[in-house]
């Protein structure tokens, strides 16, 4: 039963490997006289998307300490009433868990896995009281069976057939993703912090290393926010599979989802992958969330509600500038070298030059309909929104870069955040959307006016001044064609294509289905659309291996035909041949003490 000290309390069994059920049991000491409103969440933090987690709830039945059943009524789709008693309030439910994501809940057959968000229903008018949480062992259905979280551990452990743990309201309660199965888990330090490296999933991964690296790139974090970090432990909950990528930031953890075969075995000394690579990026953008969106927060989120969407201009300042420095850190660290560090910016400018989005929305725009557009992207969407990621920290890196300048290297963007921190982090204020200028012209009392127009990159669609901010730091920004489909820029190359479609397309059973048009190119004009089979190319059979062989054969401004399936129709669509824009970038160095200023924290 729940006691004074912990006046609400949740029972957890993972109860079904087959049939992916976990059981909750709540119990409420202290139910609301007028009859007690239970609400699970509309959404998780960090993931902005009504994601409608009542959904998965089976059953639901309430009673009171003496076992009396008590009537339960439905005011919308994730709250319940349940009728006036007196005494303690007993709620039973079963949930269904097989959305293998960071932000659900998840069973199989080596684990099962949880958000709070997903679990734990909120007890209306007592969010911010203690919580107990017992997790029941599940060793029957496990060859090995152990629970990891970050959420604190009860002292006193008073059951072997159970782990308790304690939150100090329901917000810190819903923060703490749970692992419990079969995991391998390796310990390291990063500073003072107790962390943990865990993977879930079946692997042949060399932990160790990948933990040796993590250590050395989070070193970076604490060196830009300074010392006491406001964690005493964090734990990288690691879900493994065949290909997947995904991250969600969490107080003193991230939960994340990574391929398998893109991580370094025991065997492998090279330098970092590109797969690799990846990951270590992803695990620096979710530490460097600990700070900057788990603790500097901007104020709609502060004051928003789980229950329905809280909006906000401000996400290009958390996810943009986390994902400048997520890169960033690792080059600090000396994990990458410059020139891959100049691959990833470049493949990251490309990104934004491929999107002619970027042109339509502006970038506080893409934060504020993050909910609606962001989230539920659609085939159009490269021609519609631009990412408040991407453009956000192209928006990270003028500034840095115009600080760096106006200063005279006295200032860089690390002032900035370490004003978020000091002023707004540490002191649980949170940020106004005009933080940024505010720090500008406050506390750093520079000028950028010359430089860089914050309030146009911003708020309105104008290009950014990105080549003549790199060349000032010794960094030529070139431009080329596109070497395939698949080239995401960042590197020069000798052969690229000719001519281009204007689409993106995948391999197919009739040729190659066209996933996205890009608007104004060759494949628009023809009136090509997303969803098409593309079958021949001037009466020879077209594949993803040949398809821009057969284009590059013909000429800039030569009509040619199309042989296209739609909705088992045959199409001929006539087709003008365009010649490739040049939308991939890469960069090279002339300077490389001046970019070496650039880098430096």
């Amino acid at each position: 039963m729940p006691t004074p000290n912990f006046p609400i309390r949740y029972d957890v069994t993972l109860s079904s490997i087959s049939g992916h059920l976990f059981n909750v049991t709540l119990h409420i000491m202290s139910p609301e006289p007028q009859g007690q409103v239970l609400r699970l969440p509309a959404w998780i933090p960090g993931s902005y998307m009504i994601r409608d987690f009542a959904k998965h709830i089976i059953t639901l039945t309430a009673k009171n300490e003496d076992g009396k059943s008590l009537k339960l009524s439905k005011s919308d789709k994730q709250t319940w009433l349940v009728e006036p008693t007196e005494g303690c309030i007993i709620v039973e439910y079963q949930l269904y868990a097989y959305d293998l994501s960071v932000r659900g809940a998840y069973i199989n057959d080596q684990y099962g896995f949880f958000n709070g968000s997903n679990l734990f229903l909120e007890v209306e008018g007592q969010a911010n009281s203690p919580c107990l949480l017992n997790i029941k062992h599940a060793s029957h259905l496990f060859n090995n069976f152990a629970v990891v979280t970050s959420m604190p551990l009860v002292t006193l452990q008073s059951n072997q057939d159970e782990t308790r743990y304690h939150a100090e309201n329901y917000a810190e309660l819903i923060d703490h993703p749970f692992l419990m199965g079969d995991f391998d888990t390796v310990r390291f330090k990063i500073g003072t912090i107790d962390c943990e490296l865990v993977f879930a999933g079946g692997h042949q991964s060399d932990m160790q290393r990948i933990a040796n690296d993590l250590s050395v790139v989070c070193q970076q974090h604490l060196q830009l926010f300074g010392s006491p970090a406001p964690i005493e432990r964090y734990i990288f909950i690691t879900l493994l599979t065949d290909s997947a990528f995904g991250g969600l930031e969490h107080r003193a953890s991230t939960a994340l989802m990574y391929a398998r075969h893109e991580l370094p075995d025991v065997a492998e000394h090279s330098q970092p992958s590109e797969g690799y690579r990846n990951f270590l990026s992803l695990c620096s953008h979710e530490f460097f969330h600990t700070w900057h969106v788990k603790r500097i927060r901007p104020v709609e989120l502060v004051s928003g509600t789980l229950a329905t969407e809280s909006y906000t201009e401000q996400l290009w300042i958390y996810e943009g500038f986390t994902s400048y420095y997520d890169d960033l850190l690792l080059q600090r660290s000396k994990l990458i070298s410059l020139q891959d560090y100049l691959l990833v910016v470049g493949q990251n400018l490309t990104r934004l030059q491929r999107n002619s989005g970027r042109l339509k929305q502006s970038v506080t725009e893409s934060s504020f309909d993050a909910w609606t557009k962001f989230y539920k992207q659609d085939e159009g969407a490269i021609n519609n929104i631009v990412s408040y990621y991407n453009k956000g920290a192209i928006v990270a890196l003028c500034l840095d870069l115009a600080i760096r300048l106006v200063s005279n290297q006295r200032y860089s963007l690390d002032d900035v955040m370490q004003c978020l921190w000091q002023e707004f982090g540490k002191t649980a204020r949170p940020t106004p959307k005009t933080v940024i200028h505010d720090i500008l012209s406050e506390h750093l009392q520079l000028d950028l006016s010359d430089y860089f127009d914050l309030d146009a990159a911003i708020y309105t669609t104008d290009e950014l001044p990105v080549e003549a901010l790199l060349k000032a730091f010794g960094v030529q920004v070139n431009y080329r064609a596109r070497v395939d489909i698949n080239d995401k820029g960042g590197n020069p190359a000798d052969k690229v294509i000719k001519n281009d479609f204007g689409a993106q397309f995948k391999p197919s059973t009739t040729g190659i289905e066209v996933t996205q048009v890009n608007q104004n190119s060759a494949a628009f004009e023809a009136n090509l659309m997303a969803g098409d089979q593309l079958i021949a190319i001037d009466t020879w059979q077209v594949s993803a291996q040949n398809a821009y062989r057969l284009l590059n054969q013909l000429d800039d401004g030569q009509l040619t035909t199309l042989y296209v399936l739609r909705d088992k129709r045959l199409l001929q669509l006539p087709f003008k041949v365009r010649i490739a824009p040049l939308d991939t970038i890469y960069l090279t160095t002339d300077s490389v003490s001046k970019t070496s200023n650039w880098l430096a924290n």
